[in-house]
Parts: C-alpha cells; sequence; structure tokens
C-alpha cells in the first residue's frame, strides 16, 4: 500500500482536497528519527495550500456554502456575522496528525472551518472572565455576577450564563454553529505557510536545562488567514416571543465578537494568533462609505487633549475604555485608576492621547503633574492671554 501512495506522488500535485493530502499523502520519514523528513514536509504543506484554490474545490464549496446558507432560512431566529482574522488562525494544532502540527479541516471538502464548540466554549470562558468581573471578586456588581459560570465556591448562580450556555445538566437557550469560511477567501490561499522555532527542545523536554548552545529546531506548519461566517441560533423555548428571543441572540453574538476580538480563538493566541476583526468587504469588493459621511476621519495626534466618552465595557483587567465620538475609535485609558470615582459611563471628560491609528486608540488620565506641565507650558513667554511678553 505504501509503495502505492509513493507512486502518486507526481498526482499531488494536482490534488484538490487539502484534508486528505495531508492525512495520505507523506511520502517518507526521516531515516534517523519518527519525524518526517523536513524536505518532504514542506512539499506536502506546499502542495496543500496549493490545493485549496483548485477551482474545482472552489465551486463544489460554493454550492456547499450557499447550500448551508439556506438552511437557516424560514427556521429559528438566527444571527450571522463575517468576520476576518486580523492575522493568522490556527485550530487543531494538537491533534493527531503525521505531520506532528494539526490543522482542523471540513472532512468533506478539506477547507478551513472553526467548530462550534470551540466557539462555545470561548464565548461561554470569555463571558465568566470578563462580563462576570471574576477580578473583582464579590465586590463586582450584581448584574455582572449574572454572567458568571456557577462554581462551588459562588454564593449566587449566573442566571445570564445558565441561560446562554446551558449546564451539564440542561442545553442552553442559544446553538453556535460551526463557522464556514466564505468562498472568496479560497481565491486568496486561506492556508498559509508558517513557521515555529523552538529554541530550547531539550529544557521544554526536562532534559537539560536551557543555555545559548542550543540548537533552534524550526518546525514548519499551516495556519489560516480569510473571512468567515459566524452564525448562532435561537434553540430555546418555541414558545418564547421573538422579541425577547432575538434579544438574547444579540447578546450573545456580541459576547463571542467581543471574545473572538480579544482573546482569539484555536492555539497560540498569546502569540497573536486567532483574533477576528468585522469583515468590511469582501476580498476584493470596494469598502463603501458610511451614509452621511462627508469627509475622511482626521485622527488626534498623541499627547493631544481630547474629549471622550466612557464606555461601560471594560478592560480585561477592570479598567476604563473611552471613545473619542469624531472618529468612533474605542481604546483602554492606561492609567485608569487616576480617573475620579464619581465618573460612570456616558460621562464626558477630557484625555490626553496616547496613540491613535486607523485601528485604534489609547488615552491617559491628565494626572497633578501633566496639569502642572501644561499650565506652565502655557504661561511661559506670555504676559497674559494672547499678550506676549517683550524682551528687554
Amino acid at each position: 500500500m505504501r509503495q502505492k501512495i509513493i507512486r502518486l506522488a507526481e498526482s499531488r500535485r494536482r490534488g484538490s482536497h487539502p484534508g486528505l493530502m495531508l492525512q495520505r499523502y507523506l511520502i517518507k520519514q526521516s531515516d534517523s528519527t519518527e519525524r518526517p523528513d523536513p524536505t518532504e514536509r514542506r512539499k506536502l504543506l506546499d502542495a496543500a495550500c496549493e490545493a485549496v484554490r483548485n477551482s474545482a474545490l472552489r465551486a463544489i464549496y460554493v454550492e456547499a456554502y450557499r447550500l448551508w446558507e439556506r438552511s437557516f432560512a424560514g427556521g429559528r431566529p438566527f444571527r450571522s456575522k463575517r468576520l476576518a482574522t486580523a492575522g493568522r488562525l490556527i485550530v487543531g494544532l494538537g491533534s493527531e496528525n503525521v505531520l506532528e502540527t494539526g490543522l482542523r479541516l471540513h472532512h468533506t471538502y478539506g477547507v478551513p472551518l472553526i467548530p462550534g464548540s470551540a466557539l462555545k466554549g470561548l464565548a461561554s470562558h470569555y463571558c465568566d472572565e470578563v462580563w462576570g468581573q471574576r477580578h473583582l471578586g464579590e465586590d463586582a456588581p450584581p448584574q455582572n455576577k449574572q454572567f458568571r459560570r456557577k462554581r462551588p465556591t459562588d454564593a449566587v448562580e449566573g442566571e445570564y450564563h445558565r441561560l446562554i450556555f446551558g449546564t451539564t445538566e440542561d442545553s442552553g437557550v442559544i446553538t453556535f454553529h460551526d463557522a464556514w469560511i466564505v468562498p472568496e477567501s479560497l481565491e486568496d490561499g486561506a492556508l498559509r505557510l508558517d513557521v515555529m522555532t523552538p529554541h530550547h527542545p531539550k529544557w521544554q523536554t526536562n532534559e537539560a536545562p536551557p543555555t545559548d548552545f542550543d540548537s533552534p529546531v524550526p518546525v514548519s506548519f499551516l495556519s489560516v488567514a480569510g473571512t468567515f461566517d459566524v452564525r448562532i441560533s435561537w434553540s430555546g423555548p418555541a414558545a418564547t416571543p421573538s422579541e425577547k428571543a432575538e434579544a438574547w441572540i444579540d447578546l450573545a453574538m456580541k459576547i463571542l465578537c467581543e471574545a473572538l476580538a480579544e482573546w482569539g480563538v484555536g492555539g497560540k493566541t498569546s502569540s497573536g494568533y486567532g483574533r477576528f476583526v468585522p469583515a468590511v468587504s469582501l476580498p476584493g469588493a470596494r469598502p463603501q462609505p458610511s451614509p452621511g459621511a462627508s469627509k475622511p476621519k482626521v485622527l488626534p495626534k498623541a499627547n493631544e487633549r481630547v474629549e471622550a466618552r466612557l464606555m461601560e465595557e471594560r478592560t480585561r483587567k477592570g479598567g476604563w475604555k473611552a471613545m473619542h465620538p469624531p472618529t468612533e475609535l474605542v481604546g483602554d485609558i492606561q492609567n485608569s485608576a487616576a480617573v475620579p470615582h464619581d465618573k460612570k459611563p456616558g460621562d464626558t471628560l477630557e484625555l490626553i492621547v496616547a496613540f491613535a491609528n486607523e485601528r485604534g486608540i489609547a488615552f491617559r488620565f491628565p494626572t497633578p503633574e501633566e496639569e502642572a506641565r501644561a499650565k506652565r507650558a502655557t504661561g511661559r513667554g506670555q504676559d497674559g492671554p494672547g499678550r506676549t511678553r517683550r524682551r528687554r
């Protein structure tokens, strides 16, 4: 059987199912170890990247994707949101695989897929830790505690969390579906060649302490880049009023999108993998201007003082977030502890811009020292408003 696979080496170049190729088309192992030969490994990964661009695969997948879309029509309330990878995505990295590094692909079509179970687990954990404000312990507001997952040490059960995500005894009212990659992303090559370089492999296996004499061992693997269709639907009692069901769906989608943006899904999230941003437009499409937009937004400069509105949403550590109304950018207040305690969400206050670009912004609350420096700088060289001191 192995010899027959080896004779298929040439046909690997014409493959159209990346998953099948990664599982069955490895030609040879290294002679000295059980690991795949590096050269052969690279050829196989390159072939898989090329296979996802196959026109026949795209044609079949488009029909399957449209059929999947139609399956939601006329059923229970649902929400769909297209989210694009901010960088790279790797789901199923630790799964069993002949290449040591796995990747979750659709079993039938071989294209990238995000399991609904992964999305639900991420949203559940984020809801418990962030929306439930676990970092504040019992000092968290009672409303926030409703978003916590029930634990033996909790005096109050998180009713909102239980309803959305369910428990081991009962399912929740929201179904998290597998996220399918949109067909347009296959044209750009959804699979990307990536590499990790462990610098201290012996230390990581408890064989020896790390030193500067260790030789890095590059390990190539596949990651994903593209736009995914994220969907959730109502699975609670059919007698529930539609407006109430849709309110719960909107809440669950907000939690999920926030978790995907802040924490990411899949492996290597601590290295920036798995983050998602809203897909403003599909690949090749021109972004449409917002209604009423007459001129581009002007970004504030660093150290510029601006008016910003405090947000109800908080950072992972419970700090304040604020929005710059002219640009609608939302960012952290780096020294949130300096914000007066009597301030509440919706209040407008003057902040100093720490940095700002098209994708984000950060603020500082003016400290007394900064206020004193600003007054000295304003008064230096002037006798009063509009009058400059003359030198004699």
